[in-house]
């Protein structure tokens, strides 16, 4: 079985892509372009699946929170204080 051809393309090149494809919907949205309604529902699908292949490639990173368990009763409403005195 023959593997899939892959293409390396940066997501600043993708994003730039979306942003001439948007401003085209746009202009035709506008009227200020009359376009054929072929071109203008496949510029959409591109535009959708330009915004899938950015999600796929973009990096998850692992985030983890530091949590202490405070066992003492009689702190835990000074820490309760400490933990909402910002928001």
């Amino acid at each position: 079985m023959a593997q899939a051809h892959t293409t390396a393309v940066q997501n600043k090149k993708l994003e730039h892509l979306i942003k001439v494809a948007e401003t085209f919907c746009i202009k035709a949205e506008n009227g200020e372009w009359k376009v054929e309604s072929g071109t203008y529902k496949n510029v959409l699908g591109a535009i959708e699946h330009t915004k899938s292949e950015i999600c796929k490639q973009s990096r998850q990173r692992r985030r983890t929170m530091n949590i202490d368990t405070n066992i003492d009763h009689e702190c835990r409403d000074q820490v309760a204080k400490e933990n909402t005195k910002d928001v």
